[in-house]
């Protein structure tokens, strides 16, 4: 059966003031009425019911997280006592399923990515769970075709196409690639064999464990001791969590690995890394302002503007600022400055100003 992995600890400090410590990105409503994560989970309808709906979220986030999913049972919402990155939490998951589910094949989603339309999804999910029942020990990864030189994304580089399912290719994948700089960026996308990393993933559970045990051994011997805690206690011990090794998926996993399967994704996807990305997935104006709350512009283009409740943003006569009020904080850039973002709230954390963030 398809079971589904949210993974939902990261903080979003990128989104500051509209992310907070007991309020990350994930839980924000900054593309729809409804949180990120809620979006991610309402996206599965149809194809993956909640009872196989499995969040790995930070533990300062997991009742804020399990009142919003009323859906998903509250046990399969797990807490990290602090973050390791994500072949831990990938593999405290995979333990967990494939103990009760031995045959299962998991879809492991980031909790905060924008994809649409949720049917062609859900076809590319099913497509790539299909690919498994040729290919059982694969595992896959979705590219998305660039449609711009982003130095944001890590890439996909393909090699020889190993078959198609519905007319959709799927391709061996060569190597993998770091957050490129501009020119490099620029490079990947005139070579025409390179794809964004959605950073989507589908597996069976024991072929992820099989991977982790050949690849991460210290995590996989870990990694039954944490699953019993959890069975047992409803709780993952600190010390022994800190313990692990902290490395990605990515890193640990699929760049070493001689079975990894790309799928051309056939939705659209957009990271929304920041707050420039609003740009690509909010609707604009005529003059190609966008956001989200109240606001009033005159003779402004190109703004994103983003407004607490009750609180109405105006703008005279400026050109490619990001504006965002919450109710204790207001942050003015230029777009091009959104990745600093985190530079700011790493500043007012020196500052001794921990009670903004």
């Amino acid at each position: 059966m398809l079971h589904a992995v949210i993974m939902a600890g990261g903080a979003g400090t990128r989104f500051w003031p509209m992310s907070r410590a007991a309020l990350p990105k994930q839980m924000l409503a900054l593309v729809t009425e409804r949180p990120l994560l809620a979006d991610t989970v309402d996206r599965l309808e149809g194809l993956v019911p909640g009872e196989r709906v499995h969040v790995i979220t930070n533990a300062a986030y997991a009742d804020s997280v399990r009142a919003l999913l009323r859906g998903v049972p509250a046990h399969q919402v797990v807490a990290e006592p602090c973050g390791r990155d994500t072949a831990p939490c990938i593999g405290l998951a995979a333990t967990l399923i494939s103990r009760r589910d031995p045959a299962a094949v998991m879809a492991v989603l980031p909790a905060d990515h924008v994809v649409h339309p949720p049917q062609v999804f859900q076809q590319a999910l099913a497509r790539a769970a299909a690919v498994l029942e040729e290919r059982a020990g694969a595992l896959i990864t979705f590219g998305i075709t660039p449609t711009r030189p982003a130095v944001g994304y890590g890439y996909i580089e393909r090699g020889a196409e190993l078959g198609r399912l519905d007319g959709v290719p799927f391709f061996k994948v060569d190597s993998f690639r770091e957050k490129p700089n501009a020119r490099v960026a620029r490079d990947f996308l005139a070579a025409g064999r390179f794809s964004w990393n959605a950073g989507i993933f589908v597996f069976r559970a024991q072929a992820i464990l099989e991977r982790i045990e050949r690849h991460l051994p210290e995590l996989a011997a870990a990694l039954p001791a944490l699953a019993d805690a959890y069975v047992q206690q409803g709780a993952i011990p600190e010390s022994a969590y800190r313990r692990l090794p902290r490395i990605s998926i990515d890193y640990g996993v699929f760049e070493r690995d001689e079975d990894v399967v790309m799928l051309e994704a056939s939705f659209t996807w957009d990271d929304v890394g920041s707050f420039a990305a609003l740009e690509r997935v909010l609707p604009k104006d005529a003059q190609g302002n966008c956001g989200v709350g109240l606001s009033t512009l005159l003779d402004a283009r190109r703004n994103i503007v983003v407004s607490g409740r009750n609180h109405r943003i105006a703008l005279i006569g400026v050109e490619g600022l990001i504006v965002v009020h919450s109710d204790d904080a207001t942050l003015v850039c230029r777009a091009e400055d959104a990745e600093r973002v985190k530079e700011l709230v790493n500043l007012l954390q020196s500052k001794g100003l921990a009670d903004l963030l």
